[in-house]
């Protein structure tokens, strides 16, 4: 008998059911399609912001802190400090080694141009990496071109290594004061040592690099006589944004208690992968940039809550698709509703799915029949 009213009851009003079961799997559906991307949104939205380019920065300890004696700032008359250049691939040895997307080590030393003051930046562009040479791994790519992708060049990168031709690119503000085009021969003076160098292109970068010579870190080697140093080294790191306590508590690492430590060391947070760096590079300290890492927060954040408002919404237009079905099947036995109320039937009570026989008003056993093959039917 059970089994036969299941059966009855899914053959007939068949449109309707259709309609609550559509309904049904497409609220799911839709659920189950925002998770999937809110799960894979950050690697995602991770990849699409590398144009913001690095959103951390090592430094040599203390090296980065400005030097105020008598409310005047005197870094300018401090010896510039440095790290070793064996620390470039240690950034990559660490827990979060797979985080780490993109790297490239920068040494600025101050030069002359045709009269003029200018920044001469040795760096890596786009480079094999060997990172463990006794474990035989493959070489990975790292450079300002891979961590810096929106930058342009009106002509070519310069060769890299220590037997490439001496090549230079320059910024473009720099190129236009100095009229400068691809193919033209500099003469530039770094610490009273003259080199004559050729650019190979005009570099359009949109920041302090517009105003800047960059070349080979060998070639800044050679001239500066800082051979295997380099002033920081420029991180894009895969990152999670940070909550504001987790914000808060990640500048008093050693206050955290061991629980809410490990939660937080274990979360890839851009304080936590800071924090690792400067394990991994002795005599460093990691910084993180800020205005990067809170455009990528900021970014995630409002992503993530529209995928929630979407969400929310499914599930709204889900639950108005079944009430209205079901509705309209109350509404369509309203004359079987009317007449068991003409024939004494009451309201139901509280928790129950059919009246009982108190609420009919007469005991007769015709009338109480009647009800029962009505509600058996």
């Amino acid at each position: 008998m059970f089994v036969r009213i299941v059966r009855e009851s899914f053959l007939r009003r068949k449109r309707r059911k259709a309609i609550v079961l559509a309904a049904v799997a497409l609220g799911t559906a839709a659920a189950t399609a925002l998770l999937d991307i809110a799960l894979d949104i950050g690697d995602k939205m991770n990849g699409e912001l590398k144009a913001f380019g690095a959103n951390l920065v090592v430094l040599p300890a203390g090296g980065g802190s400005p030097v105020v004696i008598g409310g005047e700032d005197v870094t300018g008359l401090r010896l510039p400090a440095t790290l070793d250049a064996a620390s470039i691939v240690k950034v990559k040895d660490n827990f979060w080694k797979n985080n780490i997307l993109e790297f490239a080590p920068a040494l600025d030393v101050p030069a002359r141009l045709r009269g003029r003051a200018v920044l001469l930046r040795g760096t890596w562009f786009d480079r094999p990496v060997v990172l463990d040479p006794a474990a035989g791994e493959e070489p990975v790519r790292a450079g300002l071109r891979r961590l810096n992708p929106y930058w342009s060049v009106q002509g070519l990168w310069p060769e890299e290594g220590a037997r490439a031709s001496p090549g230079a690119v320059v910024g473009r503000v720099l190129a236009g004061r100095l009229g400068l085009r691809p193919g033209d021969r500099i003469d530039i003076e770094v610490s009273g040592r003259p080199a004559a160098l050729e650019v190979a292109g005009i570099l359009s970068a949109g920041g302090e690099e517009d105003e800047a010579v960059l070349v080979p870190i060998e070639t800044a080697w050679r001239l500066s006589g800082l051979s295997g140093r380099v002033s920081r080294i420029l991180l894009r790191a895969l990152t999670t944004p940070e909550s504001v306590v987790y914000e808060r508590l990640g500048k008093n690492v050693r206050d955290l208690p061991p629980a809410e430590f490990e939660r937080w060391s274990c979360t890839p947070f851009v304080s936590s992968i800071a924090y690792e760096l400067e394990k991994a590079v002795p005599g460093a300290e990691a910084r993180v940039i800020r205005r990067v890492a809170d455009s990528e927060g900021a970014i995630l954040r409002r992503t993530s809550a529209l995928m929630a408002l979407v969400a929310a919404m499914a599930a709204i237009a889900s639950a108005l698709t079944v009430t209205s079905a079901l509705t309209t099947g109350v509404l369509e036995r309203r004359s079987e509703i009317g007449l068991l109320k003409a024939l004494g039937a009451g309201a139901p009570w509280p928790g129950s799915s059919r009246p009982r026989s108190s609420d009919l008003p007469s005991p007769s056993g015709r009338w109480r029949s009647l009800w029962r093959s009505r509600s058996r039917s």
